[in-house]
């Protein structure tokens, strides 16, 4: 669908100028999240800092999809990995210190 088509289907013009909105949001970031008219300003520069965190999921796909040995891992055509989040309900999750 096109935002200025009148095949509209089900979507109201809420959902259209929705849709739009956060294209035009989504176009104005880099690819690392950060707004791109900040991020590539040269006067920027030194006043980013970066953080690591392990995301578990990503973690668990990359681990599950490593080649064994000297043989990388080769998909199935077609095949997508994805996680899914498993913990018990009787193993609640911690709270992380502010």
């Amino acid at each position: 669908m096109h935002w200025f088509s009148s095949q509209r289907g089900d979507w109201t013009d809420k959902d259209y100028l929705l849709s739009l909105v956060l294209t035009i949001y989504e176009d104005g970031l880099c690819s690392c999240g950060q707004p791109t008219e900040l991020a590539h300003h040269p006067d920027n520069d030194g006043w980013y800092t970066a953080h690591k965190k392990v995301c578990q999921s990503c973690a668990a796909r990359e681990r599950s999809t490593q080649g064994i040995g000297k043989e990388p891992y080769k998909p199935d055509p077609g095949e997508r990995v994805y996680t899914s989040y498993d913990r018990p309900t009787d193993k609640p999750i911690r709270d992380l210190p502010a």
